[in-house]
């Protein structure tokens, strides 16, 4: 056990110039193995020593160590930042004064892996768990449970100034405040299959040829595969050194059931199979292809994605619990992925503008660690579009951007472009995972595919792949209209807001799109077979139509709908309210006062949470929940209902998520008796529950 040390604990290889470039051969310091050692409450007088430090060294093994208690960063590897690396640092000038080498340093094959990194970081920002520098060929960071990184703390895992050829796979990440990863500079770094319950990183200050890809987010550190944290840390021989403390709970879930797979894409599998049981809850499910762990799910289904088409596979799963036990596999099933090839691969493309090196080409060219970007300092929107060749169905849309969150964005397609139809609307909301797959309920003709990012945080477009699928169309002249059977359904959400949808077309040439109309004035061209329309006014006769149309141009005959909208009976409108606190002047009632000017908050200064509920008088249906907070965003906050005041049901939960509007609405799939409504803000940043009106529908 190495503690209370006043710098680094542990510390292998030098940093200076004959370390990285021994004259003789006999001065390089390799082959050295640290393992199974408790490192914790070190660097106590010098905040920026490390836990355990390699310099320059060749195949050092950093394994099963327990490491946590710490000021600064966790495991360190690698130094120079990359100034004395082959050719040297190109992005300082004059390599900062120092030489430049034509040869590498030898650092190379070296390994983290296996280790408990927690309770680091807790006084300096510029590091992580795990902290490198400079070129290290052939060196894995792998199988670490890494928890307990403050806010402070850069990355979990941190690839700093010329961090190179890293293979960072198959670590765990639990209570992360910031980022699971960060690069910096970091170049030809492959970060792939890990497990975070934190899924923001970052690549920064020309990150180049880095795969961040096939990465999991699991919703509680109890998700996370129990392989890989029950193995992280001490092995068992040693766990006497720092022992843990140990569970009573030593009962595995059961076996899960068989899987089955949908392959709505080449490349991806969707999994489900059957729950498993266990005496005290399952907690999450690990799954495995060919044998290797690949992902890892709450609930028993999960997407997996990067897989070959044509290529056959086999996928088991296990379950485990809060305790860590882990079940047995259950029975494997074997998937053969079905033909298809991207039809964007190194299609002609064009842009809105672009920023070099990242070029437009790069966005089709089948390899996850290059982008296109659009110009340097350009406002949004930026657009990029591909231009397939020929008429194909398409069936689903692939778009990889380069930031794990943080885009708005919307998909379209045309024939000719100059009608372009929208086949996928993230306008409204950010992304929130890099990957974001399009899948159609109906094929959609179409040569031409744009996709527009409407937001990017001021980060600007870009995307390191757009993959597009479907089936080619028959060529030739085509003179028949579509065939539209049926009419429109509504469904009616709110007294201005209804669903409209409508049967599928059908045309031997392809489905192009489909016109609606509102009272003769066209609304929407859409791929979709439904559309969410609101901005209408209650009480009042409508008319909509749907026309589908094919590549070709030729129409369907219209299908209509002719209904009224419900009168704007608010069931919340000055009922009785209860708190569980407030601040005058923003009393109770004035959350349902019906005016938007006026609020109820939460006690001045009090904690998350807080709640308001609402008593509508006597058991009604309720359909919609409509809530309007103080802040555009900021909120977690969770709905419910009761028909005695005991007994409650979740009508929406936003807990997981802050909002990112102001006004928020609920909607039951099918009403919901209800009478007391209880909205639970429970985190606020800090500002309170504060809401300017919760408005409740229903009976429509």
């Amino acid at each position: 056990m190495f503690k209370q040390f006043a710098a680094t604990g542990i510390q292998v290889g030098g940093t200076d110039v004959v370390d990285a470039h021994p004259a003789d051969a006999r001065s390089i310091t390799k082959d050295n193995s640290v393992t199974n050692n408790v490192v914790t409450n070190v660097a106590d007088q010098y905040g920026g020593s490390l836990g355990i430090f390699a310099g320059y060294t060749e195949h050092t093994v950093i394994s099963h160590n327990k490491v946590y208690d710490l000021p600064y960063s966790g495991i360190s590897l690698g130094w120079g930042w990359g100034m004395l690396d082959q050719g040297g640092d190109t992005s300082v000038p004059g390599n900062n004064g120092v030489p430049v080498w034509n040869v590498p340093t030898i650092a190379k094959n070296n390994v983290v892996t296996d280790n408990r990194v927690y309770d680091i970081m807790k006084k300096q920002a510029d590091g992580g768990a795990v902290y490198t520098l400079s070129a290290n060929p052939g060196s894995v960071v792998s199988g670490n449970y890494i928890s307990g990184v403050p806010t402070p703390a850069y990355g979990a895992i941190y690839h700093d100034e010329a961090s190179r050829y890293f293979r960072t796979t198959g670590n765990a990440f639990c209570d992360v405040a910031y980022q699971w990863l960060l690069m910096n500079r970091g170049m030809d770094v492959d970060a792939q299959n890990n497990f975070t319950t934190q899924p923001k990183y970052t690549t920064q200050g020309n990150t180049l040829n880095t795969t961040v890809a096939n990465n999991t987010t699991v919703d509680g550190c109890e998700q996370l595969p129990a392989s890989i944290v029950d193995n992280a840390g001490l092995e068992p021989a040693y766990r006497h050194l720092d022992p843990d403390q140990s569970s009573t709970d030593r009962t595995a879930p059961s076996v899960p059931g068989k899987a089955s797979a949908v392959t709505a894409f080449p490349t991806v599998a969707e999994l489900s199979w059957p729950a498993s049981q266990d005496d005290t809850g399952v907690t999450g499910y690990s799954i495995f292809r060919d044998g290797k762990l690949v992902s890892a799910s709450k609930n028993p289904q999960v997407r997996i994605a990067g897989l070959t088409t044509g290529q056959k596979y086999s996928f088991t799963v296990t379950a485990r619990d809060a305790a860590g036990n882990e079940s047995r596999a259950g029975k494997a099933l074997a998937v053969t992925m079905p033909a298809g090839t991207d039809l964007a691969l190194k299609k002609p493309v064009t842009v809105s503008s672009f920023s070099t090196p990242n070029v437009p080409e790069l966005a089709v060219d089948g390899d996850l660690s290059t982008r296109w970007a659009q110009g340097i300092g350009l406002p949004d929107p930026s657009w990029i579009q591909v231009d397939l060749g020929a008429q194909y169905n398409i069936s689903g849309i692939i778009t990889t951007f380069e930031k794990q969150n943080g885009y708005k964005y919307r998909l379209e397609v045309s024939a000719d472009r100059n009608r372009w139809v929208s086949v996928d609307d993230h306008r409204s909301k950010d992304t929130d995972a890099a990957a974001n797959y399009s899948s159609l309920a109906q094929p959609v003709a179409g040569r031409y595919v744009r996709l527009t990012v409407t937001g990017s945080n001021f980060s600007g477009g870009s995307v390191y792949e757009l993959q597009v699928y479907g089936s080619a169309l028959p060529t030739g002249p085509d003179t028949q209209a579509p065939v539209l059977p049926g009419s429109p359904s509504a469904n009616v959400l709110l007294p201005g807001t209804l669903d409209l949808s409508w049967p599928a077309a059908t045309d031997s040439g392809g489905i192009a799109g489909y016109t609606v109309t509102q009272d003769g004035k066209e609304i929407a061209l859409t791929a979709q077979r439904i559309l969410r329309v609101s901005g209408l006014t209650p009480a009042t006769a409508y008319t909509f139509a749907v026309t589908a149309t094919d590549p070709a141009g030729n129409a369907s005959a219209p299908i209509s709908l002719t209904l009224t909208t419900p009168a704007d009976n608010d069931l919340a409108l000055k009922k009785p309210v209860t708190v569980s606190s407030y601040s005058e002047p923003n009393l109770p009632s004035l959350a349902v006062d019906g005016d938007l000017g006026t609020r109820w908050a939460q006690g001045l200064g009090l904690p998350d949470p807080s709640w308001i509920q609402v008593d509508l008088g006597s058991v009604t249906s309720v359909k919609s929940i409509v809530t309007t907070f103080e802040l555009t965003s900021g909120y977690r906050y969770r709905l419910e209902s009761s028909v005695d005041g005991t007994s409650w049901s979740a009508f929406d939960d936003h807990t997981a998520v802050a909002t990112t509007d102001r006004v928020n609405s609920a909607f039951s799939p099918a009403p919901v008796q209800v009478r007391y409504v209880r909205l639970t803000v429970t985190g606020s940043n800090f500002n309170g529950g504060s809401i300017y009106e919760i408005q409740i529908y229903g009976g429509f």
